[in-house]
């Protein structure tokens, strides 16, 4: 068996208010992960929080210019080399933590049909579309577009924008949504990153 054990004790700002930053809107996978992080740090010597961005480039930057103590980071993301490899950075921790339960979804009281519709969905769980769709449906009659985020894709599908996301179901309860078909949760791993030590932290 092969075991690792790895304790995590975060830099503590000034403030001792403790900010990580990751992906949003509300109820992105990132969003549900960050908050089991700041359950796991609770401390009478803290406090923690989350700060959402609409894209991990803008998480990148935020924790750059000191704004976030913190960034989340799934491995699923396409170009976490960009955390790793910053010379401002390093890796603090990382941890596996399942997702919520993905599916493919769409409005209440609409009808299900594909031909000719519009599926978005944020590029990560772009893979599962064959898994969501009747094996009979021909997916040149639909249209696929990328979003930055599952929400942003269930936002999408609540304003009318597109018929059917690709997301969670914290994304489908915050915005009203339902499933029509279910792939379950994905078993993701994480990284969290700070800043190199500076005389800022004691």
């Amino acid at each position: 068996m092969l075991e690792f054990q790895i304790e995590f004790k975060p830099r503590i700002p000034p403030s001792k208010n403790l900010v990580i930053g990751t992906l949003g809107p509300i109820a992105t996978s990132s969003d549900y992960a960050a908050k089991h992080i700041t359950n796991q740090l609770l401390s009478e010597q803290f406090t923690a929080s989350t700060q959402l961005f609409d894209t991990f480039i803008d998480v990148k930057e935020a924790l750059l210019q000191d704004k976030v103590d913190m960034a989340l980071v799934p491995h699923a993301y396409d170009r976490i080399n960009e955390f790793y490899m910053e010379p401002s950075f390093d890796l603090g921790f990382i941890f596996i933590f399942p997702t919520p339960v993905y599916g493919l979804a769409k409005k209440k009281n609409k009808d299900v049909v594909f031909n000719g519709s519009r599926i978005v969905t944020h590029q990560a769980p772009l893979p599962l579309l064959t898994k969501l769709l009747p094996d009979s449906q021909d997916q040149t009659q639909i249209e696929v577009d990328l979003s930055p985020s599952t929400s942003d894709s269930a936002i999408q599908v609540m304003q009318g924008l597109a018929d059917f996301a690709i997301t969670n179901e914290n994304a489908v309860k915050a915005y009203d949504l339902e499933f029509i078909s279910i792939y379950g949760n994905i078993r993701m791993s994480w990284s969290i990153f700070q800043k190199k030590l500076t005389e800022s932290y004691v």
